[in-house]
This record gives C-alpha cells, structure tokens and sequence, in this order.
C-alpha cells in the first residue's frame, strides 16, 4: 500500500518531497491509468487539473481528469487515484458509491494522492467540516466547509485515524483535538500546508515537506486535565 495525504491543495504545495513517493510507486507498479479525481464540472475541473499536473510530473500523461459532477464511472478501471482538494462535503457526497471500491484497490497495493479533501476523507472516519462542537467555536468558521456542528461520516478507510489539513495556516488543530476529545475517534492527524504524510505498506506514516503533522491521541491517565482523561498533541517534523 502507498498512500500520500497532502495537508495543503497544489497551489501550497511547494515541496517536491510530498508526491515524490507517489511517484516512485506509480513508477514501479508502471501505472499507465492514473485517474484525476476533481470536484466541479468539466470545465473547473480541466482548469484546477494543471496544478495538479505539473506537481505530478512524468506521470502528466498517464492521468485521466475525472469531473465528480459527471459522475466518477468504474473507478477499478485506474491503475493510481488522485483524489482533488475543494469542498469536503462535495467529494465525500461524489464518490460515496466508489469510497470501497477506492479502498479495495489500495489495499490491493493501488496508489493513492489525496490532497486536502482528498486526505480527509481517506480515513476510517473522515472530518467533513463543521466549527462547532456542542454550540463551543473549535475552529475558525471561514474553514467550516459550510457546516455548523462538526460532522464526521465514515471515509475510504485506508487509514485508521482521522485526518485534517491547513493546520497552522486554518487552525483546524483545534477540529481534530475536539474529534478525539469527544471519543468520535480513537486518533487523528492535522497536517500543515506544504506537509504530507506517506503511509508505506507496512503501515509506518513518514512526514514530507516544509511543516509538521500534529498527531492527536487520548490521554487516559488524566494528564490532559479532564475528569474522564484528555487528549494528547505531539508535533513530528519532516525526516
């Protein structure tokens, strides 16, 4: 398995490192259909898609861009998928019928590239949006993704913890803290912009690029301040 979740869209992600692996494993499968999953119809998807090109590379020519307005068709069809940033709302609601299939095929050993909603709503249970938790502000409105309540639905599943993005740059750290708080999820992830996490096949997450991943864990033993334990935060930098 070869998953890469960017924490940014295209146009924040300056570091080469992060779609590298992605790359190199699309190139040793030798991948010859890499589908170009993008939210909008064909026209904003054909206009978003040459970001996504040129940080693709080599691979350009392989990639079939699919507007998730059209409808996403037999996504097995694909060697590699790339999963586009935008709305959450709109991809989750988009691919609902393909999420499994997506799943099967990259624990098949299929590629996968999500880059901000794409990276979402890669996990067991994904982070749709939302900046409110019982009615208490968690993260900046502007970044709700037009929801009020923070609203979680299950995802592809080809990670177990939860994902967010635009950490530092959004202040979402503060939607992945409350979803492990209020038990919705055992762990979860925000990446910075500019930053990416590559699962390998054995599971193991390695940070690319410029910023960090802030991991967010329970905390039983009380440490974090609650009655009932609170959570933990730990920042991993690049390697």
């Amino acid at each position: 398995m070869g998953v890469v979740l960017v924490g940014g869209g295209p146009d924040t992600t300056r570091s080469a490192t992060c779609v590298e692996p992605f790359i190199e494993e699309c190139r040793r499968r030798s991948a010859s259909r890499v589908g170009l999953l993008l939210a909008g119809d064909r026209t904003s998807a054909d206009h978003f898609a040459a970001a996504y090109l040129a940080l693709l590379g080599e691979l350009a020519g392989t990639v079939e861009v699919v507007p998730l307005d059209d409808g996403v068709g037999d996504v097995t069809r694909f060697d590699a998928v790339v999963v586009g940033g935008g709305p959450t709302p709109e991809y989750h609601d988009r691919l609902a019928a393909a999420l499994r299939a997506i799943g099967e095929m990259v624990a098949g050993g299929a590629p996968y590239l999500g880059f901000s909603a794409g990276a979402m709503i890669a996990a067991e249970t994904a982070v749709i949006g939302g900046h409110l938790s019982a009615g208490v502000e968690v993260c900046p409105a502007e970044w709700s993704e037009g929801l009020a309540e923070v609203t979680l639905r299950p995802g592809i599943g080809i990670v177990t913890w939860a994902v967010e993005v635009h950490a530092a740059q959004a202040g979402t750290l503060g939607r992945a803290i409350d979803a492990v708080a209020s038990g919705a999820v055992g762990s979860a992830v925000a990446l910075d912009e500019d930053t990416a996490l590559h699962v390998d096949a054995a599971g193991v997450p390695r940070v690319l690029g410029s910023g960090r991943a802030w991991w967010v864990t329970r905390d039983d033993d009380g440490a974090g301040g609650g009655a009932d334990g609170g959570v933990r935060v730990r920042p991993t930098s690049p390697s």
